[in-house]
């Protein structure tokens, strides 16, 4: 066989096309033949924001889980009620105080004030709503706690909610189960 120059040339580029599809061809198939990492499905997690869409709902669950007597998470779920209905009543106490002083302002117009007047009227309305809500989550803490056995943040909030809420004499509302809760907790239950 007689060589020249340009046999060699296509026939080299030939065999180079044929390595080439054949060596893709293998790393093809292997690449396809390794097992599969199977995607683990995605689980959305309950970020357990509270806001006024779910606090009802919110506050159910609390009730279902302490029937269940399951504190933990009856816990997390009032403390994030505590902490949601303190900072609204925060806000809105603070947003009403500077509507009755631009209410009052001489140099509001009448027009203004009287969108100002429409507005405190739906803040009064948010105002007893969610100090109910705030007041019993208070309830609800002293009560978790104290069936945690921690007696310190049990007291806590007891005393609190003691201070906050008006006196019932009923001996079965919340305000005489949350002192009798936390005069157990100061070993005095016989005392008052």
């Amino acid at each position: 066989m007689k060589y020249t120059a340009g046999t060699f040339g296509r026939t080299s580029c030939v065999l180079l096309c044929i390595v080439g599809i054949l060596l893709s061809l293998v790393f093809g198939l292997t690449a396809n033949a390794a097992p599969k990492k199977e995607a683990r499905p995605v689980v959305k997690k309950e970020t357990g924001v509270i806001n006024d869409s779910n606090l009802q709902a919110s506050q159910k669950k609390v009730d279902e889980l302490l029937r269940k007597n399951e504190y933990d998470a009856s816990l997390r779920i009032s403390l994030k009620i505590h902490e949601y209905t303190k900072e609204v009543l925060t806000t809105v106490k603070f947003i009403k105080v500077q509507y009755e002083r631009a209410v009052n302002d001489p140099a509001i117009a009448t027009k203004d004030k009287e969108q100002l007047y429409l507005k405190l009227k739906s803040l009064n309305d948010l105002i007893p709503r969610y100090t109910a809500v705030y007041e019993s989550s208070l309830y609800y803490l002293g009560y978790i706690y104290a069936k945690r056995h921690e007696s310190e943040r049990a007291r806590k909030y007891l005393s609190e909610y003691l201070q906050a809420v008006p006196f019932s004499a009923n001996a079965n509302s919340k305000w005489m189960k949350a002192k009798t809760f936390l005069l157990e907790l100061y070993s005095l239950e016989g005392e008052f």
